[in-house]
């Protein structure tokens, strides 16, 4: 964070500055149930990098799904006589 962040976190610590819970797995890939045992705690800036990866990670497989979606079978568009 940068020393301003740090600094209002120091003088004026508000809920949520500090600890995030979080899935382990996450909810994209099947983890939508939070029990205890999919759940973690990460301090506020591993939770914000987990999921800019996280985010990441979902739009490659979203564009690697409508690639699959949209991409066809050359052999259609031989005809057989």
């Amino acid at each position: 964070l940068c020393l301003l962040q740090l600094n209002e976190m120091i003088t004026n610590p508000t809920e949520g500055q500090f600890w995030q819970a979080d899935h382990i797995r996450p909810v994209y890939s099947g983890g939508g149930q939070c029990s205890l045992e999919n759940l973690q705690t990460l301090c506020t800036v591993c939770h914000r990098e987990r999921t800019a990866k996280q985010a990441k990670e979902r739009s490659q497989m979203k564009r690697r799904s409508l690639a699959t979606k949209y991409g066809c079978d050359i052999t259609k568009f031989f005809v057989k006589l």
